[in-house]
This record gives C-alpha cells, structure tokens and sequence, in this order.
C-alpha cells in the first residue's frame, strides 16, 4: 500500500480505538472487504430493509443471502425484531447509524449478536464524527465520501487482528487500483457538495452534469458508479487525512449552522425529523419531514430557491423488499435530508431557513 494509505490507516485506528484499520476505494468495498473477512459466503446476513442498495449487494458479492429486518418509522431498530431475524444460517449482521446520529439500540443489538456469536457488523458510513458510533460492534465501515467530498474513501475498522489479517489478505489479492475512475468520482462528488451552499447550487449542478456526461457515469449516475473491488488511491488517502484531522472542527461548525437553522424554525420546529437535540450527533445532515407525504414537491420546490433537498433510499430504489413495509412507504413519502455544508455563511443560512419557513407555511 502506498505510504498515504497507511498513514490514513494508523491515524483513524488511533482516532477512534480501533486495532487496525483497512482502506479500500470505497465504503461499498470496505463492507464487502469486512464480509468475506467476517466470512459470510454459503450464509445469511441480517441488515435493516431502510438501506442503500449498495449494502445488500455487498452481501451478494462476498456470498451471502441478505436477510432483511425492519426499521420503525423513527429509524430505529426494536431488539425483538432484530433478535426474530436470526436463523441458525446468520453468519454476519450489519446495523446502520443513520444520518449522522447513532442508532439508539445499538447496544442492545450488539449484546444479542455476541450472546448468539455473530459478528455485528457497523455501517458508519453516514455517520463519520458522531459520537460513540463504531464502538458496539465486532467492525466498523466508515465513508469520507458522504459528510464531505473526496475521491475515494472507504475504511474497514476492527479490534480484532484475525479479521484483520484476513482483510488485509483479501485486499492484497482480489482488490485493484483504478485511480482513473476514484479521480472522476473526487470531481463529480465535489461539484454535488457544493451545490448545498443556496449561493452556489446552480453552478455546481451544472458543473455536475457536464463533468457526468464527460465522465461517462451520465447513464447510471456518479453515486452508482463506485465499485466494490478497488484500493484507495494515494491521493484519495491524503485528502481523508486532511478531511480527519478537520473533523473536530468541522462537526463544531455544523453543530452551530444546524442550531441556527433549528432556531429559526420557531413554531414549525416539528418540521425537523429529530426536534431534539442530540450531543452525538455529527450534523452533517439536517433531517425534514413532510406530514402531508410532499417529499417529491419539497424537493422540486426547495431547489427553485437554491436549497438542495434530497429524497431517501425508498423514494428512488426497489430493492428485495416485497411487498414494501409500510414504515418504507412513509419514509419514502414524507422524509427529506439537506447536507449541511460547514462553510455556509450567515446569509445562505437565513436563505436556508425562509426555504424551509415557507414550506413549512403549505403544509
């Protein structure tokens, strides 16, 4: 591995406890990386039906069948629901922290994948400078490509130098450098980052689409154009180790944006998915619903005012979940997520939160 990769290895281990860390080019890799690590092939894993498409696929690659427990409407995890999914097949179970906050039952569901000897497996990916997140189970996946933009990103951690060593092996074997295709990813992801700044989305939405059609990913889009084999390129872990060593500063700024925004919101604070506040988490998205299910009209409308609204998973996915549940449903209808951009300025800031007074007013 290159000297920057090891370097980014060394200092998340140490940042956040773990044994060793494992780098690959993307979070999609690194899960599949912890998966035939964790040695799923011929078995099932368990993973929650509110996810990525890329999660269960992951599980597809390294082997396994993915088994699918539910969410609530509140993206939590209830324990008898999850501790009902096991099967004497359950070879690996992945939790997710959705959104920058930690999942609320994670130790409980921690406790019940020790006490029946499945590794549980984190997904961090969305959840990079919340507190505490990572700690519970056997591993840890984390992406530095979700809260902010870098060309690649994805890290396997774990206390455990067993399935490290495995990790590390099956990454010298099976995983390839295509620098090429993490450089374009870097460029695309970016342009989709700033453009949730009010002041500059229209910029950089059509910077996107121009660098999309230039790059070839106009077909399938850049999100879906990672894949699941690649290593982390050196100039891909020298950018995460200025995106780590900024974290604590970063996630103090957001903290403040997200208050401000919050605050403004005054009597129409329910529009916020979570009211409360949370001291875990990274703010690195603010989570909206609409109780009348105008998802798709917020996000058309928020736009025409340069805010960036985006849909969640079940909106724009039809994963192996038949017939959707109907927490997938409502979630599909009524939930939204802004990225909170940590140099927003004061002004884009107030922009923002008449957007959202306004949407809250036709509700």
């Amino acid at each position: 591995m290159p000297p920057a990769v090891q370097t980014l290895e060394r200092q998340f281990a140490a940042a956040f406890g773990f044994a060793g860390v494992v780098a690959a080019g993307f979070g999609r890799a690194a899960l599949r990386l912890t998966l035939e690590a964790a040695d799923v092939r011929g078995g099932e894993v368990l993973l929650p039906d509110f996810v990525c498409a890329q999660v269960p696929e992951a599980v597809r690659r390294a082997g396994g069948s993915p088994v699918f427990y539910p969410v609530t409407p509140d993206l939590s995890v209830q324990a008898e629901t999850f501790r009902a999914a096991f099967t004497p097949a359950t070879r690996a179970a992945i939790a997710v922290h959705y959104f920058g906050r930690p999942l609320p039952s994670i130790a409980a569901l921690a406790e019940i994948s020790r006490a029946r000897r499945v590794p549980l497996i984190e997904d961090c990916a969305l959840a990079l400078g919340s507190g505490g997140v990572g700690m519970h189970g056997d591993a840890a996946v984390f992406s530095f490509t979700k809260s902010d933009w870098c060309y690649a990103g994805g890290l396997l951690g774990a206390r455990s130098p067993e399935l490290l060593d495995r990790a590390h092996a099956i990454r010298k074997t099976f995983f390839r450098a295509t620098p090429a295709l993490a450089y374009r990813y870097g460029l695309l992801r970016r342009a989709d980052f700033v453009a949730n700044r009010p002041t500059r989305s229209r910029a950089a939405e059509f910077a996107g689409r121009a660098l999309e059609t230039l790059s070839g990913f106009r077909q399938e889009g850049f999100y879906d154009a990672g894949r699941f084999d690649l290593r982390m390129p050196a100039f891909a872990a020298r950018r995460a180790c200025r995106l780590l060593a900024d974290l604590p500063a970063v996630t103090a700024r957001r903290s403040r944006i997200a208050e401000e925004i919050c605050g403004s919101l005054g009597p129409v604070r329910n529009l916020l998915f979570r009211p409360e506040a949370s001291a875990q988490d990274s703010c690195a998205f603010l989570l909206l619903r609409s109780e009348s299910g105008q998802a798709h009209a917020w996000r058309d409308r928020a736009a025409l005012e340069g805010v960036t609204l985006r849909l969640c998973w079940p909106a724009y996915e039809e994963p192996e979940r038949t017939p959707a549940s109907p927490a997938l449903r409502w979630l599909a209808e009524h939930l939204l997520l802004m990225e909170i951009h940590p140099d927003l300025t004061e002004k884009e800031v107030r922009r923002i939160a008449r957007c959202l007074l306004t949407l809250a007013a036709q509700e």
